[in-house]
């Protein structure tokens, strides 16, 4: 006996949980190249604790509201919060790794205007860095997406969510987020 199943839902639910596992294996392997860099970042500053808690505490919180599925307005305030907590943990990575500064900076200065760009051009813009200075060193890919993972949520969430598949959407960009904490966190401890 042979079944077929001609469910959209569950397809998009495949690919979503494929495009889970596929940037799963991406950072870990993002973290592995990182782990044989021999070049150690030229300023060793202390990094403000209260800053990586308060963003891991946050995520953790979106992530959680996206899955319950709250109203995008609540869901893009509390992305919009995810964003200015990243710029305090970015202004602290820069003091570490002053080679991200110019990469970072150049975020920093479009984080105004990035949710309020079409997902398109986040997409090219920011996740794949069209719009950004190139970088020298891979630690600062990961910090770059602190920023630009929340955004794109608050730039879902301006537009509302109209089918689950939106929701699938803003949850994988603060499953990814957290990935890249986890690498920044061990950067910056």
């Amino acid at each position: 006996m042979r079944i077929v199943i001609n469910n959209k839902d569950f397809e998009d639910s495949m690919y979503k949980q494929l495009g889970i596992a596929c940037a799963a294996l991406a950072l870990f392997a993002c973290s592995e190249k990182e782990s044989t860099q021999t070049t150690q970042p030229e300023a060793k500053a202390p990094v403000t604790e209260n800053a990586l808690s308060q963003y891991k505490s946050q995520a953790k919180s979106l992530l959680a509201n996206i899955r319950e599925q709250k109203p995008a307005s609540e869901l893009e305030q509390e992305s919009a919060n995810l964003v200015a907590t990243s710029r305090n943990v970015l202004s602290d990575f820069v003091t570490k790794y002053p080679q991200c500064k110019d990469y970072l900076d150049a975020l920093d200065k479009a984080a105004d205007l990035i949710p309020s760009l079409p997902l398109e051009e986040i997409e090219s813009g920011y996740h794949e860095d069209g719009k950004l200075p190139k970088y020298s060193d891979p630690v600062c890919y990961h910090a770059k997406d602190l920023l630009v993972h929340p955004a794109t949520v608050q730039a879902i969430a301006k537009l509302g969510f109209t089918e689950n598949a939106q929701y699938q959407d803003a949850e994988l960009e603060i499953v990814e987020v957290i990935a890249h904490f986890d690498q920044v966190e061990r950067a910056l401890n």
